[in-house]
């Protein structure tokens, strides 16, 4: 079914531009904002541009809450593996370490003066100070923007992005703009208006939680849209196995997946959206503004759930998409392209296969 339901999430309008960047880049530590031109058009640079990315990137894994128990409980093993390889530790070693941190975030609470907390935090093995950012360059030519409503695939690509990995990230934040980070055009010649989603910087361990979260999260929905009985199967753990009366029974395996999901929705802060009404044409238009890429891509899970959206493997990637016509065989093109890149990407393979075989 193509046709959009009767429902509120369809009528919500969101407005909210997004700036892109054509660069970004992975930092290795907080010195390398020194050779950002921060204010370049005056003739002082001001030094307390750099030291206030400075200080609140740095805070941002401190004050990150129950960093060690949602990388613990939350992502999808891959993810940890993949942690783990880039970490150059065991898999072992990566969840000992999360489950003993773990501990310090329960029992203290996160208490202002509970020392043994943020002396864990401050050491912990996934405290660093990478940063990933718009390059130096890059930063003093504004780039181009797109509206939330023109990225309808925004949260099937979000999904693509691996954790640790710098490739996917870039990929995705060149179309999409970085998907979160701290939102402040402190420094920069830019003067972004109040609802311009601009994140310039961002803590690498941050990040790479939010993605393993999502990602945990965007596999449910997969699995449901696709209803992959068999990999349902293989996601349910132990303990919930008694919670469903018959494991052969394919309508409750779909069911438990569906609610596990719900669950796992309901834990999130990115629900938390905002709302606001406009007057347009002569009626009122209920309007949500979005905190961050995340957030908006929490709301197109929740509207594709809601309108039981199909869902298809693309040709060329292998990742799944929302099909909006019926002979859509790739993932859809990205805001401000009018042919889809895994389209241009899978004929230029075969171009070249030909090629090798004599045919062209």
């Amino acid at each position: 079914g193509y046709y959009m339901k009767n429902n509120f999430l369809n009528t919500v309008h969101f407005e909210q531009e997004v700036l892109v960047f054509e660069d970004y880049h992975i930092f290795k530590d907080l010195n390398s904002l020194n050779n950002y031109p921060f204010n370049s058009y005056s003739s002082t640079p001001d030094p307390w541009d750099s030291n206030f990315w400075k200080r609140h990137l740095k805070e941002q894994f401190i004050l990150e809450k129950n960093f060690h128990g949602d990388l613990l409980y939350r992502s999808t093993k891959a993810s940890l593996e993949k942690w783990a390889e880039y970490k150059n530790i065991s898999i072992n070693e990566l969840l000992t370490t999360l489950e003993k941190n773990k501990l310090y975030e329960d029992e203290s609470n996160q208490a202002k003066d509970d020392k043994d907390y943020w002396k864990m935090k401050s050491e912990s093995l996934f405290n660093e100070s990478a940063i990933f950012g718009v390059t130096p360059d890059v930063m003093k030519n504004l780039s181009k923007t797109y509206k939330l409503q023109d990225a309808p695939s925004l949260y099937t690509e979000l999904a693509k992005i691996e954790v640790c990995d710098f490739k996917s990230l870039l990929r995705f934040s060149k179309h999409f703009g970085l998907p979160y980070g701290l939102m402040e055009d402190i420094g920069f010649d830019i003067y972004l208006n109040g609802d311009c989603i601009f994140f310039p910087f961002v803590s690498v361990p941050v990040l790479n939680k939010k993605i393993a979260i999502y990602k945990q999260d965007f596999e449910w929905f997969k699995v449901i849209q696709t209803k992959d009985l068999s990999k349902i199967r293989s996601m349910i753990p132990e303990s919930a196995l008694i919670s469903i009366d018959n494991i052969d029974d394919d309508e409750a395996v779909i069911n438990y997946a569906k609610n596990h999901l719900t669950f796992l929705l309901g834990k999130l802060d990115a629900f938390n959206v905002s709302m606001y009404v406009e007057f347009q044409n002569g009626s009122f238009v209920p309007g949500v503004w979005f905190s961050d890429l995340f957030n908006f891509a929490y709301f197109q899970i929740a509207k594709a759930l809601s309108n039981d959206v199909e869902v298809r493997y693309c040709d060329n990637c292998d990742h799944i998409f929302e099909v909006t016509h019926k002979r859509q065989r790739f993932c859809p093109p990205l805001p401000n392209r009018k042919r889809s890149s895994c389209e241009m990407a899978f004929n230029n393979r075969l171009k070249k296969e030909k090629k090798l075989k004599g045919e062209i």
